[in-house]
């Protein structure tokens, strides 16, 4: 039986009151999910005011493991 392997992504979706703040959110969960010496890239970001808070952000990150 063969193992079939494919790169996988992983959307996140974070609050922070600032961009290092979301930042360090985004990463910490996909360091928990690809694990912790994973290096990764961003795909995409993207950050708007959230609604419910004010003066802080929601933002969804997508990140690959970088093979």
């Amino acid at each position: 039986m063969s193992v079939t392997q494919f790169p996988l992504t992983l959307r996140v979706t974070v609050s922070g009151a600032t961009p290092d703040e979301i930042r360090e959110n985004a990463r910490a969960q996909a360091l928990n999910f690809f694990g912790p010496t994973a290096e990764l890239d961003v795909i995409s970001a993207e950050a708007e005011s959230d609604g419910e808070h004010h003066n802080r952000y929601r933002a969804t990150v997508i990140f690959r493991r970088v093979a």
